[in-house]
């Protein structure tokens, strides 16, 4: 009779690069599914898919976040056919810079999960507010939707937060949690 192997040995996954596969799949379903739900205002969104780049952040170190998060804005926009719109830009934009500070954060080991997700959305809309006052409008006025895209910001950052935490939870549960402190 075959001798079992342990069932970390039969998942595949293992290595970094189908971890930051996973992660890049994984933050597309977010992305797409939040686009089917309904938005109380237009231009909010909650950044499901930065669930994704958190994990990534914990889990698989600084540079995977950037590479799941810069993956998955360019192939979520090819997909819904944004790919070098200024949507993606703006996006592009808030999302590089959001994920940069985050690891920062991170690596300072000071500040917890929670308000490194709640800094990462808003700054990801603070970015997104920049480059289309600079580029797109040239037009200041732009600047009095701060105050919703920040209070935004805090809530969406909250609630992130929040459900990163629990999946980071299950994950260190299971077989496949491996320690990446040093990233």
């Amino acid at each position: 009779m075959k001798k079992q192997q342990p069932p970390s040995t039969l998942l595949p996954g293992k290595s970094q690069e189908a971890r930051i596969a996973g992660l890049v799949v994984v933050g597309l379903l977010l992305f797409v599914f939040e686009a089917y739900i309904p938005r109380p205002i237009p231009w909010l969104k909650f950044g499901l898919a930065n669930i994704a780049t958190l994990i990534a952040l914990v889990w698989l170190g600084w540079r995977a976040a950037i590479l799941v998060t810069f993956l998955r804005i360019v192939i979520g926009a090819f997909f819904i056919g944004t790919l070098f719109s200024p949507g993606f830009f703006l996006s592009l934009c808030g999302g590089l810079v959001a994920v940069g500070i985050m690891s920062v954060l991170y690596q300072l080991r000071v500040f917890s999960l929670l308000s490194i997700s709640v800094t990462g959305a808003v700054t990801h809309n603070m970015v997104q507010l920049l480059v289309a006052t600079l580029w797109l409008f040239h037009n200041a006025i732009l600047w009095r939707l701060a105050p919703y895209l920040i209070l935004t910001g805090i809530i969406t950052g909250i609630a992130i937060g929040i459900f990163t935490i629990y999946v980071l939870n299950k994950l260190k549960e299971s077989h496949l949690w491996e320690d990446h402190s040093s990233h």
